[in-house]
Parts: structure tokens; sequence; C-alpha cells
């Protein structure tokens, strides 16, 4: 039997980053960076909160799983348990009028 390798895992617990908040009502929690500013965070929306400007995707697909609440961007509603692929390219407004936390990946 092989042993496992967890020759560059990496662990961190949310409880242990520093929020940032980029926004009224939206907080960024930055999970992890990776080369060429490809950022995985937990974003938080407290009610009626969005992005004050355009989200451009120029570089890098955004991908984007709805951990609780109503997640919005600009134009269509997605509930808890939501997976949503916005492809380079595209932008929206990131929002919720009820409040939600968004896992985000730039992939």
């Amino acid at each position: 039997m092989k042993e496992i390798n967890l020759k560059g895992t990496i662990s961190v617990s949310l409880d242990d980053i520093q929020p940032i908040e980029i926004a009224p009502g939206l907080t960024q929690y930055i999970l992890c960076e990776r080369e060429g500013n490809k950022k995985n965070a937990i974003y938080k929306f407290e009610a009626n909160s969005k992005l004050p400007f355009l989200d451009f995707h120029e570089d890098y697909d955004e991908h984007v799983y709805v951990l609780e609440g109503v997640f919005q961007n600009g134009e269509n509603d997605y509930e808890k348990g939501s997976y949503i692929i916005n492809p380079k390219g595209t932008y929206h407004i990131p929002q919720s009028t009820v409040g939600c936390t968004v896992l985000v990946v730039l992939y």
C-alpha cells in the first residue's frame, strides 16, 4: 500500500484570518493567494450589501459556491448550495438582499 503524500498541503481556519471590509457590509477572508493574483476567498455579505462597482473577470474564470443565504449577481438569485461559474470576459455586481456567505475561487 502506498503512503500518503501531503507535501504542499495548505490548511487555514477562517477564525485565524484577518477580515477585510471591501465595501459597507461586505467582508473578505482570503484563504490563499496563488500566482497571477489568484485568490481563494470567503465573502460575507450582510443584508442589502453589494460590491459598489462591476466585478470584471479579465484573466480568469470565477467559481462561486453559495455556503448560506442568497447570492445575487445583478440579474439572478442563487440559493445555498448553488455553484456558479463566471467565465473569463464576463462581469457582474455581486450582492445580496438577505445576506449570504460564498466561497470564491479564481481559476
